[in-house]
């Protein structure tokens, strides 16, 4: 792949909850990947890309999706759903277990089977471009430890969520879980509630007695305080919290409010839990972004971090979700709305208002482009 050379970058987001901006107005990119971040750099032998003063920021990454086969979303009988997200500035979907697949199997034997088809169907096509990480097992009674090992060496990152499958309970989930980690594997539960056919319902001293590396949907529901404050106090699991048509309002905004009381913003993730029942939202990430900045006082590279870097860090991905050397060229070219008041997408952002998404690159290639497919256009287009 040729050199590219984004130039004139306005402000420049890390992905990193410890350092969200970066003081550089230039990225060199090589081979789909960053080799270079600074100011006024150059490269004669490069494709320049003038960002014209506008912002750029990792590509954002959905901790909680539960996609099945290519861009078929069963519970909504739909198509072509993963498009969408790439055009909005999603890069990265993770799979917390393929589940809402017809006729869903009910034991170890079916779910090695579907996480396996999952894992190398997202390999063999990449739907948009997407980085899709999926074969996450759901754990089952039957389970064995051998299973756990098998997904490792597939490249899988995480397993499915306990709570979809018959292993729910200290006693069945607890030994699956500590092979599941001995492989290298990140464990992801259910909180709480059932909200859909097949979820389970978990308890707050199960979830914390099995000390998982994800809660998922930690919002979901009226969830008290005191329960929010147990997983930050008696875990160290990362803590998710999911769009607003899923989770309270009031519990993601004590996410992170509880966070940033104990200096541990670097925990929490974002997630859309969808496609399922509820619906399918490309937006969903971009919403709790908003949400963070706005309502939480949260700065918009802390808020861009959340739904980035912390998540790669949470499902231990490699090269991507923050701007560094070394790193996949996953990246969000971004302003203000064409038309509003609003100075830039920061000035955007900490506004509620989405940003307009003028240029996606995954792996250093340019994915969608134009004049607000999904989002309102860029006030400043970069072409």
């Amino acid at each position: 792949m040729a050199k590219i050379l984004l130039k004139n970058i306005g402000c420049l987001y890390s992905g990193d909850i410890n350092e969200p901006v970066i003081k550089a107005d230039s990225i060199l990119i090589e081979d789909g990947k960053i080799i270079k971040v600074g100011n006024n750099l150059a490269a004669n032998d490069a494709k320049v890309i003038d960002v014209k003063g506008t912002t750029v920021m990792p590509g954002l990454i959905d901790s909680h999706t539960h996609p099945v086969i290519g861009e078929w979303t069963p519970r909504q009988n739909a198509m072509s759903w993963i498009d969408p997200y790439v055009r909005s500035g999603v890069t990265g979907l993770i799979s917390v277990g393929e589940t809402h697949i017809p006729g869903k199997p009910k034991n170890a034997e079916g779910m090695r089977a579907l996480a396996t088809v999952a894992k190398q169907t997202f390999d063999n096509v990449r739907p948009a471009k997407m980085k899709l990480y999926g074969g996450a097992y759901i754990m089952h009674k039957d389970a064995a430890e051998a299973d756990f090992k098998k997904f490792v060496d597939m490249g899988c990152k995480c397993t499915g969520e306990i709570g979809l499958g018959s292993a729910i309970t200290v006693e069945t989930a607890g030994p699956m879980m500590k092979w599941a980690k001995d492989a290298g594997l990140k464990v992801t539960i259910h909180r709480g509630a059932s909200y859909l056919h097949g979820s389970n319902t978990i308890d707050p001293d199960t979830i914390i007695g099995l000390q998982p590396d994800v809660i998922c949907h930690v919002s979901l529901g009226r969830v008290p305080a005191d329960e929010v404050h147990r997983y930050f106090d008696e875990t160290k699991s990362h803590i998710e919290i999911t769009r607003p048509q899923l989770g309270s309002l009031d519990a993601n905004a004590e996410v992170i409010r509880y966070a940033q009381k104990r200096n541990e913003l670097y925990r929490v993730v974002f997630g859309n839990d969808c496609p399922s029942g509820f619906g399918v939202f490309s937006h969903g990430i971009w919403e709790l972004v908003l949400f963070a900045s706005v309502f939480c006082d949260i700065g918009v590279g802390a808020a861009i971090a959340m739904a980035t870097g912390n998540t790669a860090q949470a499902f231990n991905l490699e090269n991507t979700g923050t701007v560094k050397a070394g790193n996949w060229a996953d990246l969000v070219i971004c302003d203000a709305p064409a038309g509003s008041a609003l100075k830039d997408a920061t000035a955007a952002i900490s506004d509620g208002t989405l940003p307009g998404i003028s240029m996606v690159m995954i792996d250093g290639e340019i994915v969608a482009q134009g004049a607000g497919v999904n989002t309102a256009p860029a006030k400043n287009q970069v072409c």
